[in-house]
């Protein structure tokens, strides 16, 4: 169990969008795909919170605090740290481009000159069944474009479901259009932790 709470922390920790096409899950037809960035909002002021279950931390609160051109610094607090993120977003691909634990009092780190220490891609183009990818966290791919995902808040409808495979365990994550993340759902043997959506506000575009 402490190996299976180990690895749901590393994911938590390391995770959080055009012109490509996006296939309608009838695939009757193909039409433009929306802006990936419009499935990671992370406009400044901008909030999430998590209800958790099966571990402490899978509960967690997540806060925009600066942006900067395609920029957004994160604050992320689990109830046991709190977490620096800056993630970029472009047409192709979104990612996490720098990652700090235990940062309690953040500064604007866009005004300064950061060093990356990451590049873990969260949500990768085109937005269709079937893009993979594979990086430090795991072999990553596009499985679904039509998830319906129950939440504290009601179903969300037409999420991103995007599966995460390591040798022992799967992580499943699910992107809702102008909200973002709204579940994620790690899977080890008979063990399940979630962590789901409870409320948020989205910031408008300035």
């Amino acid at each position: 169990m402490k190996r299976i709470v180990l690895a749901f922390m590393i994911v938590l920790n390391i995770s959080l969008i055009g012109g490509c096409q996006y296939i309608n899950p009838d695939k009757s037809k193909i039409s433009p795909a929306p802006p990936i960035t419009e499935y990671a909002p992370f406009t400044k002021g901008s909030y999430w919170e998590y209800e958790g279950n099966g571990n402490e931390y899978a509960s967690f609160n997540r806060r925009v605090l600066f942006t900067k051109d395609n920029f957004a610094q994160i604050s992320e607090d689990n109830g046991g740290t709190v977490i620096t993120k800056i993630i970029e977003g472009t047409n192709d691909v979104v990612k996490l481009v720098y990652f700090q634990g235990e940062s309690y009092q953040p500064e604007n780190m866009l005004e300064t000159d950061f060093t990356a220490n990451s590049d873990t891609i969260i949500i990768k183009s085109p937005l269709q069944v079937g893009t993979n990818w594979t990086d430090k966290e795991g072999k990553k791919e596009l499985v679904a474009l039509d998830s319906i995902v129950d939440t504290p808040l009601g179903k969300f409808d037409n999420c991103l479901k995007i599966k995460i495979t390591n040798p022992d365990d799967a992580i499943y994550q699910y992107y809702k259009k102008g909200i973002g993340l709204v579940k994620q759902e790690f899977i080890s043997g008979d063990a399940t932790i979630t962590s789901t959506l409870k409320k948020y506000q989205v910031e408008p575009t300035k």
